[in-house]
């Protein structure tokens, strides 16, 4: 199944790729009007940097920036499932790492209350006139940032919940099926 995941995200990755590759050198140019924001899973995140890329008259840019979100969300859904679905057809056994998982998704808890409890600061600095916003506004940190976090996010909820139903099938059917 790891295999299975690798290659999934690789291929997912190289498609960022190759749809950021279309955009030109528009994905290291700043985009003017940009507000700041932490985290791209949050809706007012993605508002924020269509609103700019279509403010600055780069529409192409700002479709392949949504549909690159959503195919991130794709991404995460499809694994999740992947992992819902692998122990339920055959002989299986627990994948997930608890640490490195604990890690990943208590930052993205944390990101998550920080992006709810920093937005109000967040649209109170975007207000503030700024020397430079250089790297925050640029297309190419937004999809490489969303494309990585979407991996690796989704790589790991597709781990765990790939071992919360083996578990779960263990207790349905007993003791004995349980992998040692």
């Amino acid at each position: 199944m790891k295999r299975l995941i690798v290659t999934f995200c690789g291929i997912y990755l190289v498609a960022v790729a190759l749809a950021a590759a279309t955009t030109g050198h528009g994905l290291i140019e700043p985009v003017p009007g940009y507000r700041l924001a932490i985290l791209w899973m949050a809706p007012e995140t993605l508002e924020a940097r269509l609103d700019a890329l279509i403010g600055a008259r780069r529409s192409f840019e700002a479709m392949v920036y949504a549909g690159t979100h959503a195919l991130s969300w794709a991404v995460i859904g499809t694994l999740v499932l992947i992992g819902l679905i692998r122990p339920l057809l055959g002989p299986s056994r627990p994948l997930a790492n608890t640490r490195a998982s604990a890690v990943v998704l208590g930052g993205l808890a944390g990101l998550l209350l920080l992006a709810h409890v920093a937005q109000p600061i967040l649209d109170e600095a975007s207000r503030i006139p700024s020397a430079s916003t250089m790297l925050s506004s640029l297309p190419a940190y937004w999809l490489a940032g969303m494309a990585l976090s979407a991996a690796i996010t989704g790589s790991h909820l597709s781990l765990i919940v790939h071992d919360i139903v083996l578990w779960c099938l263990a207790r349905w059917r007993g003791a004995e099926t349980m992998p040692a």
